[in-house]
């Protein structure tokens, strides 16, 4: 099952009966009595794709600052999507704040999340409007990296732009994440092509490459040696690996700089409505942005300048989340793999 039909179908599901107005979830609210009402409900629960560094990052700084408890979930893409649809369906929400790159589900079931306007979350009036959606924000614009084995490709030899990466010397060690798991993915594969030609998917073809279901279990791979290169991946997944000394190392590939727009919402039938609003206020305040930044490998998109510590990107090129499903097959079958 391709991609888009299978979110479409997963988000079948009938809205939540309660769910509060979009009218009174947008009625202005003092900082101070939000503040307060925040405290009171105590918890936030952030359902994410993003590795599980920047998910405890992020929120230790939120509780640090409010005294609110932090908790989330990280499941790739497909099954958060699945994980959340069940929810809402079952009249059983979790989820405060949901993090995915891909903006599927924010179209297809609008009314599922908050309106992203400066009456529910001020600090949007200083958020670049170009991110700013109807029912979400773009978040950050991640570079798509590598991580590569130190024990086998010495940092500085290492690939440095997609060219380096078909080189024929790596046939046989490439662990290529699967690009049919998630839009971003999928993104990928379509920015690369129009980039570089459907003669340099072939090229990818031809390396041999194993396939592997997400950034999270390439990491561990190249760390235990499997691989030499795992691509496309975000740093974040193999943040804890390097911080315990293992053998791996990230870099940004280049040439085009691909960038996946990460997108941050609340939801509409959040059980912690308060808290998710400022969580949401907050991580586009300055306090916020420090925050997603402190590990130094995440490029927020209201700081491309590098003014809290952000990576600043030079002509990002976002990938699409939305493709034809005839899209999707060519590209597919241009590096080698079955549409389904």
């Amino acid at each position: 099952m391709t991609i888009r039909p299978a979110l479409k179908a997963l988000l079948s599901a009938t809205l939540v009966a309660g769910f509060a107005t979009a009218a009174a979830a947008q009625a202005p609210i003092s900082r101070d009595a939000l503040v307060k009402a925040a405290k009171a409900e105590g918890k936030l629960m952030l359902y994410s794709s993003s590795g599980e560094t920047q998910s405890k990052t992020i929120l230790s700084a939120f509780e640090a600052e409010f005294g609110i408890q932090g908790s989330h979930l990280r499941l790739t893409t497909i099954p958060l999507i699945q994980r959340m649809s069940a929810e809402i369906e079952g009249k059983d929400v979790q989820a405060d704040i949901i993090s995915v790159s891909t903006t599927v589900p924010f179209i297809d079931h609008p009314d599922w999340f908050v309106k992203m306007t400066k009456d529910y979350a001020p600090s949007l009036a200083n958020w670049p409007g170009r991110w700013v959606s109807a029912n979400y924000i773009s978040w950050t614009a991640d570079n798509f990296y590598m991580a590569y084995n130190t024990d086998q490709i010495p940092v500085g030899q290492h690939p440095k732009t997609y060219a380096d990466l078909v080189d024929p010397k790596w046939k046989g060690k490439i662990l290529l994440t699967d690009p049919r798991v998630a839009d971003n993915y999928f993104g990928w594969l379509d920015g690369l092509e129009k980039a570089k030609g459907a003669d340099f998917l072939r090229k990818i073809a031809s390396l041999n490459a194993t396939l592997t279901a997400s950034g999270a279990s390439g990491a561990q791979m190249i760390g235990a040696g499997a691989f030499a290169i795992n691509f496309p991946t975000f740093p974040d997944f193999s943040a804890a690996l390097i911080e315990k000394k293992a053998p791996v190392a990230v870099f940004a590939i280049t040439e085009p700089t691909l960038v996946s727009e990460r997108v941050i919402t609340a939801l509409t039938g959040a059980p912690h409505p308060n808290a998710a609003r400022l969580f949401i206020d907050w991580i586009v305040s300055e306090n916020g942005i420090k925050a997603a930044c402190k590990n130094g490998t995440v490029a927020v998109v209201a700081d491309p300048d590098r003014k809290y510590g952000c990576i600043g990107l030079k002509d990002p090129q976002p990938v699409s989340y939305i493709l034809t499903e005839e899209r999707k097959k060519q590209l597919v079958r241009d590096l080698g793999l079955s549409a389904n």
